[in-house]
Formats: structure tokens, C-alpha cells, sequence
């Protein structure tokens, strides 16, 4: 019964420090601490597992509980990493598209992980970039009530905005390249909101085609190099997973607001 008061006493303060870390929009500290949350109950579960065996079975060796949950792991990871992060990672992307060069290609030469996530709207292209252009004003569109940087989510096109230039802080990182109407290209690797973690070198970038009929292709390319465990466990958590789930998630409430205030 301790135990339970212990684990119930342990949810409620993660719970509470999850809720602050979303509402603050500290998105990236929220995935590592929702991870951290979840190989703690892998490891209750595993303790539970072997107190109930050892009642039954008192020369039960704990290590057999240690094997399972350590293969039971590695099987998830392997899942992952074969069969989701390849589809994850050229969510919607054509195979043109995936081996095309981008802007943000430039940057980080040698890097061992580069994404290409795609959707199209059916609205022209500067129209688009408009609603791209102001996310560092008014919020991702895509992460409930608030984004990664604690400001409210924004669904109305707002007229008389400055132009973008190179330096100018963007919704992740700074801004290094810009053509407008065109493409927005960024280094989050210097960005101090984001723990470094073995990465090296971090640009992203945003890349819109014309596909005709007044319809546009997004391309949201992220590039990352990497050292060391803990870059490679970086990138798999943030890149290939995080930034999966708010990518989708972003460029999908993008589509349907630019679709729904589009007037011709």
C-alpha cells in the first residue's frame, strides 16, 4: 500500500510539472520529460510484475523482469526506427521532393538526419507564405492554445507586417536565407531555447511549389549533425518523434485555416 501512496504521490507531482512545462510552451522539455515519465512506469510496472511472481515463485530471479523489459525496449525501438521514422520522417513527400536540394541543405554537410514533410493547400503560394511569414508573431497554429513559445494559437491573416530579413529571430532559430513568396531557411541549432545535446549543427526551413490550379506544396525540411549517445538519442526524440507530431500537426491546422479565410 506504500508503494501505491508513493507511485500515486509521484504521478501527481510529474502531472504537475507536465501541465506548467505546456503551458509555459516548453514544448521540447515537455517530450523529454513525457519520455522520462514513461520509462518510470516501465520501471513500476516491472517492480509490480516481480512483486506479484515472487508471491507465487520466491526463487524468481528479478533479472528475468530486467531481460523482458530491456528486449520489450529494444523491439519498440526497432519498431520505430525500421518501419515509423522512415514514413515519419517524408510524411507526405513524393519521391521527387525527398531528393530534391533545399536552401537548408547548404548547411550541416555531414548531417546523419534530414526530414522532408509535406502537405499541399489549395490556395496559391504567396497567399500561404503570408501565414507562414507570421509565426514568429502569432504562434505555431498547430499546438492547441498555446506554442513552443507560450503564445496563443493565431488564426486570422494580419495585414502591414515588416518583411522578414537574415537575423531576424523566426519561430525556431534565426533566419539565414529568405525569398519571399518562396522559401524561409533557419538555424535552430544556436537557438537558446533548445538543449544542445551532442547536436553539432540544426537548420530547418520552409519551401513552397506552385502546383497549379492555385494550389501549393509545403516542404518543411529539417537538417541535424550529431555527436555521441546523447545527440543521436536528441535527434530521435525531438526530430524524428517531437518534431513529427508538431510538424503534422502544424502544417495541417495551417491548411485548414489558409483554405477556410482564402477569398479569391
Amino acid at each position: 500500500m506504500i508503494t501505491l501512496i508513493r507511485y500515486a504521490i509521484s504521478i501527481v507531482i510529474w502531472a504537475i510539472i507536465a501541465l506548467v512545462l505546456l503551458l509555459t510552451g516548453k514544448v521540447i522539455y515537455l517530450i523529454f520529460w513525457s519520455l522520462l515519465g514513461a520509462l518510470l512506469i516501465i520501471i513500476w510496472l516491472g517492480h509490480m510484475a516481480y512483486k506479484v511472481v515472487y508471491l507465487f515463485n520466491p526463487d524468481f530471479k528479478a533479472i528475468k523482469i530486467v531481460l523482458l523489459i530491456l528486449i520489450l525496449v529494444a523491439a519498440g525501438v526497432g519498431y520505430f526506427k525500421l518501419f515509423l521514422a522512415p514514413s515519419w520522417n517524408n510524411w507526405n513527400s513524393t519521391p521527387q521532393e525527398i531528393d530534391d536540394k533545399y536552401i537548408a541543405d547548404r548547411y550541416c554537410p555531414d548531417a546523419e538526419l534530414r526530414t522532408v514533410r509535406t502537405l499541399e493547400v489549395n490556395v496559391p503560394r504567396d497567399y500561404i507564405f503570408r501565414w507562414i511569414r507570421q509565426l514568429p508573431e502569432f504562434g505555431s497554429y498547430g499546438l492547441g492554445f498555446f506554442d513552443i513559445r507560450g503564445k496563443k494559437a493565431f488564426d486570422k491573416l494580419v495585414d502591414g507586417l515588416p518583411d522578414l530579413n537574415e537575423g531576424d529571430n523566426f519561430l525556431m532559430g534565426r533566419v539565414v536565407d529568405i525569398e519571399p513568396g518562396k522559401s524561409i531557411t533557419f538555424n535552430i541549432g544556436e537557438d537558446p531555447k533548445f538543449p544542445k545535446l551532442g547536436i553539432d549543427c540544426f537548420y530547418g526551413g520552409y519551401y513552397l511549389r506552385d502546383a497549379g490550379n492555385k494550389r501549393t506544396r509545403i516542404n518543411m525540411v529539417m537538417r541535424a549533425d550529431y555527436d555521441g549517445f546523447w545527440g543521436w538519442f536528441y535527434s530521435q526524440v525531438i526530430i524524428e518523434f517531437g518534431d513529427f507530431l508538431i510538424a503534422s500537426r502544424q502544417l495541417s491546422k495551417l491548411k485548414e485555416i489558409a483554405e477556410r479565410n482564402f477569398v479569391e
